[in-house]
This record gives C-alpha cells, structure tokens and sequence, in this order.
C-alpha cells in the first residue's frame, strides 16, 4: 500500500513536468539543472512549513473565521510559498546562460513549483490517504504548476527586457501569489465557495495555453533571427 500511495502522490508531478519540458520544442534545457531546480523547489517545504506555522499563529492571534482564513491564504501561504519558488529559479536558473528565452522562465518556475508540490504531495498522501492523493492530483498539484507557469512566463520576459525586469519579475509573483492565495481560500472557507476552484483553474489553463503559445512563437524567431544572422552575417567595418 505504501508504494501505491507514493505513487500516487509522486506521478502526477512529474507527469506535468513531462509535459511542461516538452513544450519546449526548440532548445531544450539541460535535464541536470531541470533536476537541480525540481529538488530545491522540493526542499523548500520545510523552510515553508516553519514561516506558515510562525506566521499562522501571529495571525490566529487577532484574527478569526473567514477574515482570519482571507490573511492566512494571502499573506502567509500564499507569498511564502511562491517567494520561495521564486528564489529557487532566482538563484539556480536565472542567471545560467540557458535561460535566454521566455519558455525558458517557464520551464524553470514549474520544475521549481512541481518540486514544492511533488513532496508536499508525499507528505499529504502518506498521512490522509489514496482519496486525498487523487483529489490533489487533479487540483492542488496542477495548480501549483500554473502559479509557476505564470511566474516563468513574466520572468522569461524580464530576462529579455532589462529595462523593465523589476517590474515584470514583480509582476509574476504577485500573480502567482494573488492566483495561489484564491485557490486556498476558496478551498478553505470549507463552504460551497470551493466548487470556485476547478473554474479558477479552467481560467488559468486557458491563460498559460495562450502564454505557452507566445514563448513558442518568440522561440522561433529568436532562433530564425539566430540563422539569419549565421547566414548573412554584418560587414566587417574594417574591410570598407
């Protein structure tokens, strides 16, 4: 029963990692540093776990009902978990020159975000069982996924736009803040507001369809820019 369960919690994770790696169809990133991001994003539950449980109780603490479920959502869970994603790319994928296009951003932030929701997937499967893994694979896991994917697709942006990077990078976050904290607090008022989120999760599909087709597009014309440029390369000053 054991491996059932942790089968059930570990394979819908990598099966949309799968999916998300083969979107990118032009130039692939390497599957070592897609590994390294997967099991960083994994080990920041624990530093999660701990901020939530400090954080959950100074909020408890002046707090109760619905309002106290609105600010443990979206200023506890909520930031805390998709600031630690974004560290995660930030600090092992950003900076590597095979992040150099918008797929790129995308591809990193859901490894990082499936690495996060694959073990708490283990935890919550291990301890409630088969029913929860199933409920979770089809919503808490491909969520998770989605907050990533639109955190990727601003930060493939902001690496390409040094300008407005801030803003873009600020953007991402607070969306996928904003979009992770909803997701919870509909499920959390434990009332028929929770039937909200397999909408919410419709909406966000179809926005990272349409985001997944912009980074496709910009990928193939970087690399038709890319070919040009080989094949009718600048004159050389020096020769005039």
């Amino acid at each position: 029963m054991f491996l059932i369960l942790l089968f059930v919690a570990v394979a819908p994770g990598l099966f949309l990692l799968g999916y998300f790696y083969h979107r990118d169809k032009y130039e692939r990133e390497p599957k070592k540093l897609i590994f390294k991001v997967f099991s960083f994003g994994a080990l920041t539950v624990i530093p999660a776990i701990i901020f939530e449980l400090i954080l959950e109780k100074i909020f408890n603490a002046f707090s109760t009902g619905v309002i106290n479920v609105f600010l443990v959502c979206f200023f506890v869970i909520g930031p805390v978990e998709e600031i630690l994603k974004y560290f995660v790319v930030r600090n092992w994928a950003y900076n590597r020159p095979e992040f150099n296009e918008i797929m790129d951003g995308i591809v990193y932030a859901v490894s990082a975000s499936l690495g996060f929701a694959t073990l708490e997937n283990i935890i919550y499967v291990l301890s409630n069982g088969l029913g929860v893994g199933l409920i979770r694979a089809f919503l808490a896991v491909p969520g998770h996924a989605m907050y990533g994917a639109i955190m990727g697709y601003f930060l493939g942006r902001a690496k390409l736009n040094c300008l407005r990077a801030s803003r873009l990078i600020t953007t991402g976050v607070l969306l996928a803040i904003l979009f992770h904290g909803l997701y919870d607090f509909l499920l959390l008022t434990k009332t028929a507001l929770a039937i909200l989120v397999i909408a919410l999760l419709i909406v966000l599909a179809i926005v990272i369809r349409k985001q997944l087709k912009r980074a496709e597009l910009q990928s193939r014309e970087r690399l038709a820019a890319e070919a040009m440029a080989r094949e009718c390369p600048p004159p050389d000053p020096e020769k005039k």
